[in-house]
């Protein structure tokens, strides 16, 4: 049997640089597989507690990380 990580909390905590340097507006531009303005909105709405996009966001992340690692 599987075991739930705290997520949310962590991408509002200890991952949470991390994920802002990922899901920066540049680095999502520079990408340009996702829409910046909407995964900025869904990431402000996370980070303030109004929504919990946190699997939907590290689907987001996980790509830009692969990509960041494959493209240098």
């Amino acid at each position: 049997m599987g075991f739930g990580i705290p997520l949310a909390s962590w991408l509002r905590g200890p991952l949470k640089d991390w994920a802002e340097n990922l899901l920066s507006e540049k680095k999502l531009r520079e990408g340009g597989f996702f829409q910046p303005t909407i995964i900025r909105e869904k990431w402000e709405e996370h980070l303030k507690g109004k929504r919990h996009w946190h699997f939907n966001l590290w689907n987001v992340l996980m790509f830009q990380a692969w990509l960041e690692a494959n493209n240098h």
